[in-house]
């Protein structure tokens, strides 16, 4: 059996796929090793995708994860699978190149991130060749749900909304100054909790207040990444996400301001990961030709 995984800081989408080609879907919490420790990543693994796996012998464990892009954050996420599926090959990547992979295999372009946090980089030939550091939801993640999300609050606590936006946001969330420092600044995932907005903003866009700040964040994603890769504007532009699939329109706006031309659109990259590590029998044959 293979197990294949793609993992955000707030959701992990997995798929087990049998000998004969049998896939089951299931999703848990996601991980992050720059904000979570070695206990809460073991305790979802035996709490949400244990039940999942059962007694199924895992030979190969593919995952793909935010935060997997220094050697110590890959080690303790490989561990932490290892102690759960000792007799499983596992290979533990970072999550631009599942986004890579998933839009352009092992073709050339230029891959987004945009969901609770942002990321970018140009892939070429199955390689990484260019890319900007992800600096996380406090120093960076431009464009991305923890990024909206925080304007959205800071704008709120500075009153600097339209009043009407400001009463709904209160009745719907009874937000205020304290519960919002204490869920940013002392509760766990911080960052999915500013993300969680992200749905608000899309239930009213219609609002020209909401439309101005995801415009104003797509621009600041291009100018933190997308604008640095310059010379690469032949390549297509891919983008893979929630934020980025359901803000499509705005992202795409963005990009032909920056001179861009976006070319794939991918809510979630796991299934075309399976298609990656598991290619169907036509494809093998086409292969093989």
């Amino acid at each position: 059996m293979i197990l294949i995984a793609e993992s955000g800081s707030t959701k992990t989408s997995w798929v087990l796929v049998s000998q004969e080609g049998r896939k089951t879907r299931f999703a848990t919490s996601g991980f992050n090793p720059y904000i979570q420790k070695r206990e809460e990543i073991s305790g979802i693994i035996k709490e949400e995708v244990m039940p999942n796996v059962k007694d199924t012998v895992v030979e190969h464990l593919y995952y793909y994860g935010a935060g997997c892009s220094t050697d110590v954050n890959i080690k303790l996420m490989y561990t932490c699978f290892k102690s759960f599926f000792n007799k499983a090959e596992i290979e533990v990547e970072h999550d631009l190149i599942a986004a890579a992979r998933a839009l352009w295999l092992d073709e050339g372009g230029i891959v987004s991130i945009l969901g609770t946090g942002s990321n970018s980089c140009v892939y070429q030939g199955g390689h990484i060749i260019a890319a900007v550091p992800s600096l996380g939801y406090i120093l960076g993640d431009e464009g991305s749900g923890a990024y909206m999300g925080k304007i959205l609050v800071r704008d709120y606590l500075y009153s600097n909304m339209p009043g009407h936006i400001r009463e709904k946001l209160k009745n719907e969330y009874l937000l205020d100054t304290e519960k919002a420092l204490d869920r940013i600044y002392k509760k766990e995932n911080p960052n999915r909790w500013l993300a969680a907005f992200s749905i608000f903003i899309r239930d009213n866009i219609i609002e020209p207040y909401f439309a101005n700040l995801v415009q104003t964040s797509m621009r600041a994603f291009f100018e933190a990444h997308i604008k640095h890769y310059d010379n690469h504007k032949n390549m297509p532009l891919g983008v893979v996400g929630s934020v980025g699939y359901f803000y499509k329109d705005f992202f795409e706006s963005a990009a032909q301001e920056y001179g861009f031309t976006l070319k794939k659109v991918i809510k979630s990259p796991v299934d075309e990961l399976v298609k990656y590590h598991v290619p169907s029998q036509q494809e093998m044959d086409a292969q093989a030709k």
